[in-house]
């Protein structure tokens, strides 16, 4: 579309993730901006995580904002509540004209909280495409926002609105592809990523988010759907190899593997074996990953996708006790999730671990029982294959059913504060759900980790004393 001057710019702002991310692409905002631009608006972005500016230059950039814009936009996850907080106060004082609105994750959580202890002037609820251009139309036209569905708004007498609810988008072919180039693309490409550092790939980390599909039919009582949905809805193979194909003709070698960020991509295997064939038959030699799960997993499926450059499979085991898994609602057997495992090893894959500490079941059996997991699984034939095994603690994120627990056991009485902790469960305990001293249960998670490392740690030794004895013997062979 043809831009005019009657359209107003939007300014888009991504906030820092100071405690666990480091500089990532940031899809769901891309796909705002992008829709904004097809709209024909022009944008501009502030992704202040990658950019890593400090609060002083945040101030003296808002101070320096032109007159012309009239909304600023902010995706959010949850834990980014104080520094939204902070944020949005800083923008109604300097610019009180202003409206913001505030999507993703966190406001699709917590709409109502944050209405009333914000600054903010709307919140898009759910996917946010349509959403956010439907808003743009209607502040550029000065009209009252109540026929948009999928929004939060305040009055002009300051009451709260809450428009009708937005339906998932039907078809996810329909979203524009994201605009890279409004987004600091060298600190993504440059950042090593977590659990992928510069050492295992000879040209640096060099990670590139892509998203094929939304949505998992799983219903774990830690994971919020409030955004994504149930129902597994992808994009077509062809939408997806083009924007693979632009992305290696734009950053080249700079693009060291492709994070595909859908929560279960492998769900249909009819679309991955179209996907894995269309990337032989197009030759694109790229490196993949992607989250599995053990219900997913059969073995030629997994050998197609190491065929076709899938390098890594991701899988949220969470833990290695059934009676935990039952509380999480994970629907599966301890001994799926060893035999699926396997199979990806079998086939030459790497596989990235997810575990969970915390569990309102939790003892210290069912920790041995998820140590004895990893015990029973690694072993010297594929510690190689090992890329990571991760530990964290269990976190009520606004949304989930584990959370709606939380508040109903009084875990939460101060939800302000509780969101202003954030949510670092690599290192912290954002609400201790089992019932034990906050010290046991930081030992439980001590434990875990120390008895992986030193576990995999024996396993490489084993490893090269096999290769030691295995060189010993052929050079005794050679000179016999």
């Amino acid at each position: 579309m043809k831009r005019t001057a009657e359209f107003m710019p939007i300014l888009l702002i991504h906030p820092p993730c100071k405690k666990i991310y480091q500089p990532i692409f940031p899809l769901g905002l891309a796909y705002i901006a992008g829709s904004l631009l097809q709209a024909g608006y022009e944008i501009e972005v502030w992704d202040i995580n990658a950019e890593k500016w400090t609060e002083d230059q945040v101030v003296h950039k808002i101070e320096a904002l032109g007159d012309a814009f009239r909304l600023v936009g902010i995706s959010a996850l949850t834990g980014d509540y104080l520094y939204v907080e902070w944020i949005c106060h800083v923008l109604k004082r300097i610019k009180p004209e202003i409206k913001i609105v505030l999507g993703g994750h966190l406001a699709s959580a917590l709409p109502q909280f944050l209405m009333e202890h914000l600054p903010i002037d709307y919140i898009v609820v759910g996917e946010g495409e349509e959403t956010i251009v439907a808003l743009a139309h209607h502040i550029r036209d000065r009209i009252e926002p109540k026929a948009v569905a999928g929004l939060y708004f305040r009055t002009l007498s300051g009451g709260i609105v809450r428009t009708a609810a937005r339906p998932r988008l039907p078809d996810l072919n329909a979203l524009p592809l994201p605009p890279w180039d409004h987004f600091p693309m060298a600190e993504y490409l440059a950042a090593p990523f977590q659990g992928y550092e510069p050492q295992t790939f000879e040209k640096g980390a060099g990670a590139m988010s892509i998203m094929a599909g939304r949505g998992c039919p799983f219903d774990c009582i830690y994971c919020d759907h409030t955004i994504k949905g149930y129902p597994v809805r992808y994009r077509s193979v062809a939408g997806v190899l083009n924007e693979l194909k632009l992305l290696v003709s734009k950053y080249g070698d700079r693009i060291q593997f492709f994070y595909f960020w859908d929560d279960i991509l492998i769900w249909d295997h009819a679309w991955m074996y179209e996907f894995c064939d269309a990337l032989e038959r197009e030759q694109l030699k790229i490196r993949w990953t992607c989250n599995g799960h053990v219900h997913k997993v059969d073995a030629r499926l997994m050998g197609r996708m190491k065929d076709a450059g899938c390098f890594d499979v991701r899988f949220g085991v969470e833990s290695g006790s059934q009676p935990t898994l039952d509380w999480l609602n994970k629907h599966v057997q301890v001994d799926q999730s060893i035999q699926a495992l396997q199979t990806c090893l079998d086939v030459g894959l790497n596989i990235t671990i997810y575990m969970l500490v915390g569990a309102a079941v939790e003892t210290q059996d069912t920790v041995d029982d998820s140590l004895k997991f990893i015990q029973a699984l690694i072993d010297p034939g594929n510690v190689r294959q090992i890329t990571a095994v991760h530990f964290f603690m269990i976190t009520p994120f606004p949304g989930t059913r584990i959370f709606d627990q939380a508040i109903k056991r009084g875990l939460i009485p101060d939800m302000a504060a509780f969101l202003r902790k954030g949510f670092d469960a690599c290192e912290d305990i954002p609400v201790n759900h089992a019932g034990c001293p906050d010290d046991e249960l930081r030992r439980r998670k001590k434990y875990l980790e120390l008895g992986t490392a030193q576990w995999i740690n024996n396993q490489n030794l084993h490893l090269y004393d096999l290769l030691r004895k295995a060189g010993k013997e052929l050079r005794a062979c050679r000179s016999s």
